[in-house]
C-alpha cells in the first residue's frame, strides 16, 4: 500500500462533500415593518456621506418625513426599518449606516439606477456602493 492510496469509498466521500452556495441576490424589499425613529434619533444620521463611487448621499428631514438623495437623482422618501437601516418607499434605495463609538462611519447603499434611455437600452440596475 502506498502513502497516496485511499479506499474507493473514501474517494467518493471526498467528492460528495463539495457544496455550492449561490451568491446572495441584491434586492430592495418594500418595508413591511417600520422602526420608530424620532427627530433626535434621525438627527444622528442627517447630513452628507461620501460614497466609494465619488457621489454623495444626503439624508434630511422635511417636516415629519425623512428623505434620501444621491447626487441630484431626486429625493426618495425613506422609513427606518431598523435602528440604522432605511428603505425608500418607492423601493429604489436602501441604506445601512454604521457609526462606531469614535464617530467613524461605514455602511452600504443599494440603489436602483436607470438604464439607457435609448430604445432597446439597458434596463434599470441595482448598484451596491460602500461608504468611504
Amino acid at each position: 500500500m502506498g502513502a497516496g492510496w485511499l479506499p474507493a469509498s473514501a474517494q467518493t466521500a471526498q467528492q460528495e462533500e463539495t457544496v455550492t452556495i449561490p451568491a446572495p441576490q441584491l434586492r430592495i424589499d418594500a418595508p413591511t415593518r417600520r422602526h420608530y425613529m424620532d427627530e433626535a434619533d434621525f438627527g444622528a444620521f442627517k447630513g452628507g456621506y461620501e460614497l466609494s463611487n465619488g457621489q454623495v448621499l444626503v439624508l434630511k428631514r422635511v417636516g415629519t418625513r425623512m428623505y434620501a438623495e444621491v447626487g441630484e437623482m431626486g429625493l426618495h422618501q425613506i422609513v427606518a426599518v431598523s435602528p440604522n437601516t432605511f428603505v425608500a418607499l418607492d423601493q429604489k434605495l436602501k441604506v445601512r449606516i454604521d457609526i462606531d463609538r469614535r464617530g467613524d462611519v461605514g455602511g452600504e447603499l443599494l440603489m436602483v439606477v436607470p438604464g439607457s434611455s435609448v430604445a432597446g437600452g439597458a434596463p434599470e440596475q441595482l448598484l451596491r456602493v460602500a461608504f468611504r
